[in-house]
């Protein structure tokens, strides 16, 4: 268990917005790597001398800092192709709510401020081992004025959202829209079957998580992105993608209107994501593909860096272009998306 005057010090940075800078922030996560055991020894106090939790030791053991008694959220991956689900035990639920807050905050609430949600993801109520639906409903209670729960079970309540879209369009109020990345993708298969579009008013914008994954069927961003368009009225730049692990309690956005340039995903101030040479765990140059491993603060009662098993192509300030490693368990929202529009 860190110390209570460390967590402290994490909660109040990430309230702040975040370390101010690349040393404030490696001084932190060396200090909780110590705390955790996770320093290799005589290793110089930085990154580099930081071992990771492989992204498998949560399906393996409990990974707590902490009396896992005392948790107050259990957490669990998919298991999608073994059945075997990870599990990630977290001590305290308020600290999540501020990373996922804060962080969805500064990546999609940018701007003028929609109080219209709808969300394709189940609220916490009806998947309370999710943590993408508790992030869902930590957003919701943190922003909307008013929310429309667009899920039935395993499907898309095409009712609930229809009267939702027509409503925000009749009152000219923007729109956030939250789903998977296979949610969108069966929704706009049902839209473009009921040859049914909207024109969200100027300002909505949506969030999509989890690329195809585990699921099987291939998607295009960009054919994504042109679907929002067409179907719903939301430009590209509008369209926000999220990164987020089980095993992890903050987040990386591709969020255009904040961070402008190529398209890439980009983490929150108070986690850093390196892309390393799986044979040497050094971190590769600009441009070249390696494994991801997070360095995530908020992780300070689990692992402050986790080795995950996806791959990806480093850029100066995020990553891009992410696949599972060959050979490596297929995971993610996938198993959590929508089947089918009802």
């Amino acid at each position: 268990m860190i110390e209570p005057g460390l967590a402290d010090r994490i909660r109040a940075e990430i309230a702040a917005g975040g370390p101010a800078n690349d040393a404030a922030f490696q001084a932190l996560c060396v200090a909780v790597a110590q705390a955790q055991g996770l320093m290799r020894p005589d290793a110089l106090p930085d990154l580099d001398g930081i071992d990771p939790v492989p992204e498998t030791a949560f399906k393996l053991m409990t990974v707590a800092h902490f009396a896992p008694s005392q948790a107050q959220a259990t957490f669990r991956t998919s298991g999608t192709t073994t059945g075997t689900p990870g599990r990630r035990v977290v001590q305290d639920l308020e600290l999540y709510r501020l990373s996922a807050v804060r962080g969805f905050e500064r990546f999609v609430m940018h701007g003028t401020r929609p109080g219209r949600f709808v969300s394709l993801i189940p609220g916490a109520d009806a998947r309370p081992h999710s943590s993408l639906s508790h992030m869902a409903s930590m957003v919701v209670d943190a922003f909307a004025t008013s929310a429309a729960w667009a899920r039935r079970d395993d499907a898309i309540d095409t009712h609930r959202l229809a009267e939702a879209l027509d409503a925000a369009t009749a009152a000219r109020e923007p729109v956030v829209l939250l789903g998977t990345t296979l949610d969108f993708l069966t929704l706009f298969e049902g839209l473009q079957t009921a040859d049914r579009r909207w024109a969200l008013p100027p300002g909505s914008r949506a969030m999509h998580t989890g690329g195809a994954k585990a699921s099987g069927r291939t998607v295009s961003r960009d054919a994504l992105r042109a679907a929002f368009a067409d179907r719903l009225g939301v430009p590209a730049d509008d369209v926000v993608e999220e990164y987020g692990m089980t095993e992890l309690l903050s987040q990386a956005y591709d969020a255009p209107r904040v961070t402008p340039g190529p398209r890439r995903l980009v983490g929150v101030p108070w986690m850093r994501t390196r892309v390393l040479d799986p044979r040497t765990m050094a971190p590769v140059a600009p441009g070249a593909r390696g494994v991801l491993c997070h360095y995530d603060l908020a992780n300070h009662d689990a692992a402050v860096a986790v080795l995950t098993q996806d791959m990806a192509t480093s850029v100066a300030d995020g990553f891009t272009d992410i696949v599972r490693a060959p050979g490596a368990q297929a995971r993610g929202c996938s198993a959590e998306a929508a089947t089918r529009s009802a």
